[in-house]
Formats: C-alpha cells, structure tokens, sequence
C-alpha cells in the first residue's frame, strides 16, 4: 500500500476537477470531491479543507 503525500487535482467527468490524493511514486489514488474549476479544486487544497476531509474519511456533497 502506497501512503499518501499530499493532494493534487485532476479532470473528472462532466469537465469537473477532483481532488485526489498523492501517493509515493506521483500515482494518483481516490478523489475525495470535485468542483466545477481546477482552480476551486486548488484552492480547496490550498485551504488545508482536504487533509481535514481525508483524515476525516467522510465526503460532504459535491461544491459548485
């Protein structure tokens, strides 16, 4: 099992972004929520709002 090592976005379907986890080596794992710009996806990472919402392993509704 690869760890985690920080967040990245990432097309989605519907041309919506996901954030997703980083793993070792650059793989990209699951997406953890997805937002209509690449540059919310950022900015939700940015916020530290992903690691809370990774630790927490629960996934609100989807932001627009």
């Amino acid at each position: 099992m690869k760890n985690r090592i920080g967040w990245t976005t990432c097309p989605s379907i519907g041309g919506e972004y996901a954030v997703a986890e980083l793993l070792d080596g650059g793989v990209v794992g699951n997406g953890i929520i997805s937002f209509a710009t690449k540059a919310q996806a950022q900015e939700f990472i940015d916020s530290g709002q992903a690691d809370e919402l990774g630790w927490r392993g629960s996934v609100p509704k989807s932001r627009e």
